[in-house]
Parts: C-alpha cells; structure tokens; sequence
C-alpha cells in the first residue's frame, strides 16, 4: 500500500551530503491499470442535474469560508426566473433565535448566454465549532442547508481536509465525488485545486454547463465549505466571441473572502481554518515580481504565525513538479519564482491540480541554481514541501496516462487514476494523507503517507558549488558619480507651453500594424478643447483632419487634464507629415515621417532608450540620442517612463512632467512602447488597485489591429523589422491570454517580408549584474524555446540600470532530471541587450556577478542609449553610445546576422576605455 513513517520530534536535525548533478531513480509507479480511460459525460436529464422544484427554486447553492478567521460563511446561490430574495435565514443547532443576512445579486452575459441571478451573501460572527441551519429562497420554495464553523485556530486544533480537482461533470466526475462522500475518513471542508466545470471545452463556452456543474457539486458543497482556486479552464477567454475578460463566469459565480486577507483579487488569497493556513495562488494572474500577487504573496509569508496555525498549506493549479508527459514542467515559470519562499518558509504541502493523474512528491528542492554553476537538479530538502498532483477528479479530457520514464527521483508515488484526498491534520506535529483511488463502484486508499510539520525541522543541506566558464568583456569605464539627480521642476525641459489650454506633452506611436498611421497623443491642462488633428503631406495642397478621444483620470488626490488620443490612418508610406493640435492661438504644429512599406531590404534605423526617468542623466541621454551621427527614425523604449511611483503618494505630476521633457523627440517621430515595473503603479495602500492605470490613459499602442486583447502586448510591422511587444508584469503563464496571443504571433510572421524579428520586453531573460539577477528566469523557462525555434534575431530589455550585450546563447535542453541547464552557444538565438541604463533617479547598477558568465559578451555600467541600423535582409548594426561627460561615445558594437536569412557568427567591436 506504500504506506511510510516519518517521524520527528520537536526539532529534528537532518545532515545531506549531495552531489547536485546526480539522481537516482524515483519511487512507486502503480501497476494498476484503469479499464477505460475516457470519461463520459453525464446527459443532461441526468438526476444529479435535475433543477430543484419549484418556481424560482434556489439552485446550484454552495458555501465557503466567509472571513479570514473561520466565524463567516459565504453564501452563494442562482434563481433563474427572477432575482427573488437575496436573504439567508440562518440559526444554531440548538438556538430558538433566528437571524437573517442580506446579501447581493449578479448577472453576467457570456456570448449569448445570460446568466440567471446569483446571489452571495455572508454570514458574519458566527460560534466556532457550532452546527448551522440556513434557508434560502422565498414562499413555497425555499430552500434548508446546514454547514458546521470550524474550531477557533489553534495548534493542536485536528482537523479533515478533502481534496478534489479537475472534477468536470462525467460519470468518473460522479464517482469521485461519491467516493469523497463515503469516505471513511470524513472531510469537513474541500480544498478545490481549480478546473471546475470545464464549460469552456463546449461549444461556444457552453456556460449552461457552469449551471449544470453547480447543481451537481451542490449535494456536497451546500453542506461543507469548498475553498476555491481558479484553473485554466476558468479562463473562459475567447476573443473570437468576443468574450476578452479572464475568469468573467468564474468570478461572478464563485465569491471567496479575498479582501479579508488585504489580497486585492479573488484569484489570490488566504484563510486560517483551525489549525491550518491555506494560501491560495493563481498559476493564470501575472505572478512576477512587482506584481500585486508576488507583492501580497511577499506580505503574506511572513505574517503566517505557526504556533497558532503550524500547517501552511498552498493551492495551486498547476503542479510544480509533476512527472507525467501532459503538462510536464508547466510550473517551471511560477516554481522559479516561488520554491524557495516555499522552502524559506517551510511550507508543508502545495496541492496542485492540472494533471489528470495522482503524484505525490517527495520533500525536495531546487533552489540551488544560479545559470551557470550547473546545480539544478531537485534534492532532498526537509525544508521543502510535498508536492501533490490531484488533478484526477474524473473530467471529459481523461486521464493522464503518459510518464516521464524512468520515474524521477523526486516522485515517490505517482498513478493514473481518478480519486480523491483526504488531509487529516491530527495535531501540530503530525497529518495524516490518503489517495483514494476510484477503483470500479468502491474507493481503495494508496499512497498513504504520515508528514510532520516542517515548522518543526531543522536541515542543513552541503552542496557542491559547480564550475562555469569565464565570460566576454567587463569594461573598465568607472563613471565618476553613479547618482542621478533629479532636474528641478523649474527647469526649461519641463515648461509648460505658452497660452491658455495649449496642448502639451505630444507624442505619437504606430497607430496601426503596417506602419501607414500615427496615434498622436496630447495633454490640454484647462479644459477639453478640440480633439481634432489637422493634417498634410510636405509637398500636399491638401489639408485633412481627424477626430480623436478624449479620456481623464484620477490617482488618489491627482486628476489628470484632458487626454487626448486621434489615429490618422491611411497616410503614405515614407513621406513627411505636418500635424497641428489646439485650436485659436494656442494651436502647436509638429511633423513626422511615415516608414518606407514593409519590405525586406528596406533600410531603417531604430533608437534603443529604457528607464529613461527625468534626471540631468536622462537629460543627456535623450540630447545624445538627438545628436547621434546615426539618425533614429523611431524609437523602440523598453519601458520605465517617468518613475512618478518613486515620487510620494505615486505622485502624477511626474506623468505630466515626463510628458514635456520628452516632447521635444516623441512629438516628431514614434516612440514604441514597452511597460516596465513602474507603470504598475499599484498602491492598494492609497486606495489604487489598478494595475498600468496612468500608462493605459496616456500612452495607447495599436494593440487591437494585431489581435492584442490588451495594449500592454502588441506587434507591428516597420520597414523590414517586425516587432513584438510583452508585457513581463502581466500573466504570461501556459493559458493566458498573452501566451495564446504569442503562440498564433510568432508563426505568422512573415520573413521574407519583414525578415528582421525583434522583441521588447522590460525584464532581461539574460543579466549577469547583480541587481535584478535572475528575475528574468521566470520568462526565460517559458519562452525562450519558442525564441529559438523561430529564430528572433534581437531582444531588448531594460529594467537592470546598466548595459549589457549577450552572445547568442540558448539554455532550452534542461528537463529537470538531465542537469543540462547552462547557456551553451547556439546560432539559432537571438542577442539579448540590456539598454535600461537611460538615467534614472536610482542611479546605476554597479554590481555584477563575477567572473563574467559565459554568455555575457559586453557589460558596462554607463547610462547611455542605442541604434539599431538596419541595412538590408541580412545585416544590421548595433552600437551602444556611451554618456561620457558632455557627448556620447560608442562604446560596444556588433554587426548582427539575421538568424532567417544568414547563421553566420557575428563580429563585435569595443570601444578602448
């Protein structure tokens, strides 16, 4: 039965002496073989669907957990014919006394599904460990449940977990919850790992079958809190029905208590349940750093007091190791960016779902790596969580049956099977857990383990450190001060335009994919004014015009003037425009050049500037840039603008400042936009919990003309480049919108048209400066495979406040078993160059990891900017200008091969210092 003891005492002192590049082969792969692996699904006048009798009978009632300490309930039910009340009645066990709570009604439309009325209404200050009635619905058809509160938190409080996911709505759906129903063991409350009704694998999102899985998941979790987490297939993102809203199904239906925990998103959160910690993430949000989940996740760590609740358990949806061929190192992105907070604060147990089998881990880690010593493969680690994969609810898509072979070592029991968990947590030091598998009409139990609380465990881990080559060349250039002071606002780049409203801060970008229109973007201070463009070729008689937008903000005690947004579309290619904005005596005049038609022997030259912000550095970098010998025709800005969140309460003057120091460029030619982490410009603490709200009023991009979703991803053509925008702080996991988007971009890009293929992003895949280092790795593990299978010749980052130019490295081989997971040279690759050295306040990065990797070819920590001159298909050159006193120097240059047409190796050159 593969039953195991693991005992400890109040402290346990553990010593491992490992060879990080070594692994033995795993534990139990179950022999059983399931009959039938495909699951049918119930019909629809099955009796576990029927709608309770009865007009406008509550249906599809559920509860959960209603607060952060466990005296709440929230209840949630739908009325289908009308909204009805929205009342529960609700009473003790032994009380004469009943009480009543109001709650709320929703409906949302899907497609051309309208939902009925849902209803969610918290039961608060309720008695610990105490049996509850409640009624729901009105007249003739109401409704009676029960639930029972949980004791208060404690350390020594037992308590019965059931666990459940991926569940669907077949017969092996029904099974499953059947089993959990007679289990032996009984669970007080479910832990549901994501994946609910799977209504998305329906034509159209059928969202009848959200209705139908919530009058069947009813019988149970009506009686017992379900405590939810969010799947991929709650993502229900479907452009092409013009349904664009992650989760929206998902979220108006299932309401968890995610304030309660200061979480600004019910994706992510996290409840005390007596002597238990469950903290729920959200593998399908962005979760990187800087992002509101990584920011409440770093909060909420440390908050957690293990001598009150000594189990920290975390749900996830998708599983960080997992040993099976369907999904197999999915969770690598979110594992790189969290693992070691998980064995930092010894986190028991991560639940995970996704995968249509059953595995459990073993208590391993791999934190140890750093890109080039080599350690990566997982070792024991008494500090690390168990893993389990319980993604075997029973769902239409079957089971998971392919496995990685031979088992690795860090799998101690894995099998395909649908089932259930129970989590029977005894007391502080010890829990006990049991897969049950959905054997024919019965549940047999396997995979029964004993864990202790890794609160209690002390390790020490030795480990060989590795070996890695030396890299390229680490410039000696020693700026004399490395703090950027800030411009006073005084100064002659700030000024405001003479006249009353006159129109101010003016830029334009690309205001479509060809490259034949400009969104030109204005401030006026006073009042909204014209929205009209007036418009004319150089050597054009005729004059047009255009009507734009007008939008206005508000950031805590800050209202922005009047934005204005016009698209001129239609223009033609490679010819000088004149525009003007304003109206009476305050109209402002301005011209740009439109880039030549695509083509790929169209030369064209691009500016590089990132985290430029508004300091006397950033000032010489942009006059640099102006004066540079090669001339920009546009430029490609790799994110952090004005840094008006380091200013206090997020200060958006600073937006406005920003917006008229870099007019005197941006007005005349495109400025490509990436975001970057301070535009987040999330401050939950002064009420602002929209992420990119100033960025997405002031700066729009083109997104919907290359089947974006959002504007903080996007693509254009230009010449004879296509460039790609991503977004590093959005969620770019396996599923989201931004992956789906890339995943139909990157093929679709033609290269004997635009043979030049160019990313922006803000977070470097590839930095060997201490700041910032590794940060990039949580995009790298997904990405750069798709970056060399389809040959990208450059990507650009910002972020690391220096410069940086990578040989062309790949790192795509590790499997996480085989070790193989240092950059090794590969033709295919692209260059990787950091340009976020525009001048920041924060000063440079000055630190840098030594000696220099391997994969590093140039490194200097200047402030500076770049041109990118594309010559023909086959070669362009990239300099990267030095700020050296009052003029700029190329100090690091390259011809780059384009990866399409050419795979021969490029030449640099450097500057002497």
């Amino acid at each position: 039965m593969g039953i195991g003891w693991n005992y400890a005492g109040f402290v346990l002192l553990v010593v491992f002496l490992l060879d990080a590049g070594d692994f033995c082969d795993g534990g139990v792969t179950s022999s059983f073989v399931r009959t039938k692996n495909i699951s049918a699904d119930m019909p629809l006048d099955s009796d576990v669907f029927q709608v309770p009798p009865g007009y406008n009978a509550p249906q599809q009632v559920h509860i959960t957990q209603g607060d952060y300490e466990g005296n709440a309930v929230l209840v949630s039910w739908t009325t289908p014919d009308e909204p009805g009340s929205s009342t529960v009645l609700y009473w003790a066990e032994n009380s004469k006394t009943k009480s009543h709570a109001k709650g709320i009604v929703l409906t949302y439309k899907y497609f051309n599904y309208t939902s009925g009325y849902i209803h969610h209404c918290t039961i608060k200050n309720l008695t610990f460990d105490t049996k509850y009635y409640y009624e729901v619905g009105i007249g003739n058809s109401t409704r009676q449940f029960w639930f029972v509160t949980p004791p208060r938190a404690g350390p020594d409080v037992p308590y019965t977990f059931g666990l459940i996911g991926d569940l669907g709505q077949t017969y092996d759906s029904n099974r499953t919850l059947t089993h959990y129903e007679l289990s032996p063991i009984e669970g007080q409350t479910v832990l549901y790992v994501g994946d609910l009704s799977y209504a998305d694998d329906y034509p159209f999102h059928d969202n009848v079958r959200w209705d139908t899985w919530g009058r069947f998941t009813e019988r149970s979790a009506a009686y017992q809190p379900w405590i939810w987490s969010a799947g991929n297939h709650e993502i229900d993102f479907a452009p092409d029905l013009g349904e664009s809203k992650p989760f929206k199904p998902y979220t108006n239906r299932y309401h968890v208590p995610f304030i309660a925990s200061a979480s600004t998103s019910p994706l992510w959160y996290s409840i005390k349940r007596a002597s238990a910690y469950i903290i729920v993430m959200s593998s399908y949000s962005a979760y990187d750093k800087y992002t509101p989940q990584y920011k409440w996740l770093a909060n909420e760590l440390p908050k957690v007091n293990r001598t009150e609740t000594p189990w920290l358990i975390v749900l996830i949806h998708c599983p960080i190791y997992n040993s099976y061929i369907h999904h197999y190192m999915e969770g690598e992105t979110m594992r790189v960016m969290y693992e070691a907070w998980f064995v930092e604060y010894k986190v028991d147990v991560v639940f995970a779902g996704h995968v249509h089998a059953y595995e459990r881990s073993d208590r391993i880690s791999n934190i140890a790596y750093d890109i080039v010593n080599g350690n990566c493969t997982p070792i024991p680690n008494e500090s690390a969580p168990v893993y389990i994969t319980i993604g075997d609810g029973g769902n239409q898509e079957g089971l998971a049956t392919g496995m990685t072979e031979p088992q690795p070592s860090y799998s101690a029991y894995r099998e395909a099977s649908f089932g259930h968990g129970i989590l029977d947590i005894k007391n502080r030091t010890h829990a006990y857990f049991g897969w049950n598998r959905n054997q024919d009409a019965y549940a047999i139990e396997m995979g029964i383990r004993w864990y202790c609380a890794g609160f209690f465990l002390l390790v020490v881990v030795a480990l060989d450190a590795g070996y890695f080559c030396d890299g390229g060349v680490t410039s000696s250039f020693a700026r004399t001060n490395n703090i950027s002071a800030d411009m006073p606002l005084d100064s002659d780049v700030f000024r405001v335009p003479p006249g009353y409203n006159a129109p101010q801060q003016v830029h334009i970008t690309q205001g479509d994919y060809e490259g034949n229109a400009v969104i030109i973007s204005w401030i006026t201070p006073d009042e909204p004014g014209s929205n009209t463009v007036l418009y004319w070729a150089e050597n054009g008689k005729h004059k047009s015009h255009a009507n734009g937008i007008v939008l206005t903000y508000k950031y805590f005690k800050y209202t922005s003037g009047y934005i204005h947004h016009c698209t001129i579309r239609n223009l033609v290619f490679d010819t000088k425009y004149y525009y003007e904005v304003g109206i009476g005596n305050t109209t402002r005049q301005f011209w740009f050049v439109t880039p030549p038609r695509a083509g790929p022997d169209v030369p064209y030259t691009f500016g590089l500037i990132g985290d430029l912000g508004q300091t006397y550095d950033s000032n010489r970098t942009l006059t640099h840039y102006e004066l540079s010998t090669i001339k920009g025709q546009a430029l490609l800005y790799v994110g952090d603008l004005s840094y008006a969140d380091d200013y206090p309460f997020h200060d958006n003057i600073r937006w406005d400042t920003w917006g008229r120091f870099i007019e005197r460029s941006c007005a005349y030619q495109p400025w490509i936009w990436t975001v970057g982490n301070h535009e987040i410009d999330f401050a939950p603490d002064i009420g602002e919990t929209k992420p990119f709200k100033p960025y997405e009023y002031r700066y729009q991009v083109p997104f919907e003309a290359s089947k974006s979703t959002s504007p903080l991803w996007y693509s254009i053509k230009r010449a004879s480049a296509y460039i790609i925008v991503m977004s590093s702080y959005s969620a770019f996991g396996k599923s989201t919108p931004q992956y789906k988007w890339l995943s139909y971009e990157l093929p679709k890009v033609n290269r004997t048209e635009t043979p030049w293929l160019i990313v922006l992003m803000h977070c470097p895949m590839y930095n060997s400066y201490i700041h910032h280092y590794m940060e990039g790795e949580s995009m790298r593990v997904i990405y750069e495979p798709w970056f060399v299978e389809y040959k990208v010749d450059v990507v650009f980052a910002g972020h690391v406040h220096a410069y940086e130019r990578s040989e062309r490295v790949s790192n795509i081989a590790y499997n996480i078993v085989n070790g193989k997971c240092t950059p090794i040279h590969d033709e295919s690759a692209p260059v990787y160059i950091t340009i976020g050295d525009g001048g920041n306040q924060k000063g440079l990065a000055t630190g840098m990891t030594e000696p220099q990797p391997s994969y590093s070819a140039y490194r200097e920590a200047s402030f500076g900017h770049g041109i990118l001159d594309i010559r023909n298909r086959t070669h362009a050159y990239f300099g990267w200008n030095r700020n050296q006193d009052a003029y700029a120097v190329e100090a690091d240059s390259v011809w780059l091969h384009n990866r399409y047409w050419t795979s021969t190796q490029e030449h640099s050159s450097i500057a002497a210092s």
